[in-house]
């Protein structure tokens, strides 16, 4: 665990770092969700280095596309927890790892016995899914539920934190895991439960043990984001690095969340945002100044000051 926040000339990296994974939200990102000045600066040098960026997310496609055009990051991405594997400079998704639709029922009439009342939504692609073009594109349009796998789609009862348009498709739960290709399940409690998102967390690892991974990316979002079980950031991550000939040594990985846990765990090396759950302060190796003070632009000058 690390005990202080570290100052940008004083943060330890390892030599030979060939890949940064950073988390987005709460890490990369500033607190209102835009790209810091610093940040850019960062990443447009990086660019000309011989260290890649992975961005490692829990957003799904749909939200990516903004993030490309804010960063500049035309590379590879992770989304969804894990869930997919994303062509940048393309724009199209390249890998899906997906709950099948019967394990999909299963973790519904579990959590319904587990937490009567709550109410569930599901995040859909498919291999060569294109990215929403823009931010507007990923309010949650669903008139042709089948045959457009790269929506939001929303089961009964399931309020997201945003507006959506007056034809959103909803549907029962249980009609919407059946067309397949559900990347992650997420899950609301009902209005009468009070507790908080580790609580409700800890809820959802009893109800849900060996059948699917869970976690959550937001302590202030009461939402339980439901993963294919062995599907993470730290499996998808380890996948694509290796295709590049690198490994855990290599790579180093930044984050905030409990979602960024198992990447913190995988990586030789790993930075919690000094803004990070308590969880993530504890699991990585070093802490970073703050999202809104740019750790992760901190980090990676030092890294190019190695190079």
């Amino acid at each position: 665990m690390a005990s202080v926040i570290e100052q940008s000339a004083l943060i330890p990296v390892p030599t030979g770092v060939r890949v940064i994974a950073s988390d987005l939200d709460g890490t990369l990102l500033l607190p209102d969700g835009s790209v810091g000045a610093r940040t850019r600066r960062a990443l447009d040098e990086l660019r000309d280095s011989d260290t890649d960026l992975v961005i490692v997310t829990g957003r799904p496609p749909r939200w990516i596309s903004p993030i490309v055009e804010m960063t500049g990051h035309r590379g590879i991405g992770i989304g969804a927890n894990g869930g997919v594997v994303l062509d940048l400079a393309d724009g199209q998704v390249l890998e899906v790892f997906s709950l099948d639709p019967d394990t999909a029922l299963e973790v519904i009439d579990r959590l319904r016995h587990a937490l009567p009342g709550a109410v569930f939504a599901v995040e859909r692609s498919r291999p060569g899914a294109r990215l929403a073009p823009t931010e507007g594109a990923a309010y949650d349009r669903l008139d042709s539920l089948p045959t457009d796998p790269t929506e939001f789609a929303l089961g009964d009862g399931y309020r997201p934190r945003w507006p959506v348009p007056a034809d959103t498709h909803i549907a029962p739960i249980e009609e919407l895991v059946r067309f397949g290709d559900v990347i992650k399940i997420l899950v609301r409690p009902g209005d009468d439960v009070s507790f908080n998102n580790d609580e409700f967390l800890s809820v959802g690892d009893d109800a849900l043990a060996g059948l699917v991974e869970v976690t959550h990316s937001d302590p202030s979002d009461r939402l339980l984001e439901v993963s294919a079980l062995g599907v993470s950031k730290a499996t998808t991550l380890e996948r694509v690095v290796a295709r590049q000939g690198h490994g855990a040594r290599e790579v180093i990985s930044a984050g905030d969340a409990p979602n960024d846990l198992p990447m913190l765990f995988w990586a030789d090396t790993s930075y919690a945002v000094g803004n990070a759950h308590p969880a993530v302060l504890s699991a990585a190796t070093h802490v970073l100044p703050t999202n809104a003070d740019e750790g992760v632009a901190a980090l990676i000058e030092t890294v190019l000051a190695q190079l």
